[in-house]
């Protein structure tokens, strides 16, 4: 019963391979006759059966030249894929029967689209050259130089959102300290790659030769974050723009301008918690920096953060003795409490002890808030702070210190 079934899936086999050869001269001469329809009617139904095979590369072969047609340069990229299909399968098996006649097809397509960008390029149709430029980044995801000019030709078209795609793409592709390069065969250019093995896998398909390395430019993948960034930020996309930074951060902890940014956009944001945590992360990479210190200040006092804030206002006055700023708002946040003390106050009248209590904190609050107010007064003297100095040392019973400033 075994020899019976092994001997039936023998003749179904060879039945197969039959029906393949048959299809597939049949396709071939639709083909030929330039009658695409009836020819991928021919085609599609066969793709199962010759996967696998030793007709898979003359299948898809047969599928690039019957998009390509007479000149049908519509169908360029879909024939492109099949091509670099029979390279792929023959460069496996050994058999490269059909690799030289696809690589002349792929030389073919090649040429158009220089044409194309040309023509356009000379009549200042961006817009065509970037449609065109972006068509060969879809085909050659693996070739740098492909995907860089496409971001540049949406540059000189001032289109933000395809500069953004493509940006996206260099980020997450153009990790490498060396730009992988081989000469295009025929087009006698320095096509530049991604990757070592996709470089190789070129050289392997006899499409380009000569392979060799180059460093890559410095900061390249900065550039890239900062250009993302702004272009973001400028849509209003600040939700995206932050997504950027944070991976920038991860990538570049000692790059203060990309904690900067974030910091920037958080506060824009409205987000003030978010902004202190922010800040503070610049400011472990920039310790001296008196005019972030001061905007911590600043939002840790509108947050009601009384400690946090006069710490920082101290750090701004240590490092720079002479920010009246720091001075004038440090004492505008020791007198915050200035109106619920009065109130109590005015609640302990008939309580002596309790009034006593009070009076004395409400006292050494005014002492307290003297020497900023005292040293903002010296650094320019304005009406305002004047006004406030002469009211406490009235309060305090300093008449002489008051009388002085009048």
């Amino acid at each position: 019963m075994k020899k019976v079934i092994v001997f039936l899936l023998s003749v179904g086999f060879l039945i197969s391979a039959t029906a393949q050869e048959k299809e597939l001269k049949k396709a071939a001469k639709l083909v030929k006759s330039y009658k695409i329809g009836e020819a991928f009617k021919v085609l599609d139904p066969l793709k199962e059966l010759v996967t696998g095979t030793d007709n898979e590369a003359y299948y898809y072969y047969l599928r690039g030249k019957n998009f390509i047609g007479k000149n049908n340069a519509k169908n360029y990229w879909k024939a492109h894929k099949e091509f670099y299909n029979v390279l792929d399968l023959e460069l496996k098996s050994g058999n490269f029967e059909y690799s030289e006649k696809s690589r002349t097809y792929l030389n073919k397509i090649s040429d158009n689209f220089s044409v194309q960008i040309a023509k356009a390029l000379k009549n200042k149709d961006f817009n065509w050259a970037g449609k065109t430029y972006e068509t060969i980044a879809k085909l050659n995801p693996d070739r740098r130089d492909a995907i860089t000019r496409s971001f540049i030709i949406f540059q000189q078209e001032n289109n933000e959102n395809k500069q953004a795609n493509y940006l996206e793409i260099l980020i997450k592709k153009d990790k490498s300290d060396k730009i992988f390069i081989a000469k295009n065969k025929h087009t006698k250019n320095e096509d530049e790659f991604f990757t070592k093995k996709a470089r190789d896998l070129a050289v392997q398909y006899k499409t380009h030769s000569n392979p060799s390395e180059a460093d890559m430019p410095e900061n390249t993948r900065v550039q890239y974050y900062n250009s993302l960034v702004r272009i973001y930020h400028n849509q209003g996309k600040n939700d995206k723009a932050l997504k950027v930074l944070s991976a920038a951060k991860k990538e570049y902890p000692k790059n203060v301008k990309f904690f900067k940014d974030y910091a920037t956009i958080i506060y824009k944001k409205e987000d003030k918690k978010g902004y202190v945590k922010a800040v503070n992360e610049v400011l472990a990479l920039e310790p001296t920096n008196k005019d972030l210190w001061f905007n911590l200040a600043v939002v840790n006092q509108e947050l009601k953060n009384t400690q946090e804030a006069i710490k920082a206002y101290d750090k701004v006055i240590e490092l720079d003795p002479n920010f009246r700023g720091a001075y004038v708002n440090k004492g505008l946040i020791i007198m915050s409490e200035e109106k619920a003390i009065v109130d109590e106050l005015n609640q302990n009248l008939t309580n002596k002890k309790k009034y006593d209590e009070i009076k004395s904190r409400l006292d050494a609050m005014y002492q307290k808030a003297i020497p900023p107010f005292k040293k903002a007064y010296e650094l320019k003297k304005t009406n305002g702070i004047k006004g406030t100095l002469v009211n406490i040392y009235t309060t305090l019973g300093q008449k002489e210190k008051a009388a002085a400033l009048k």
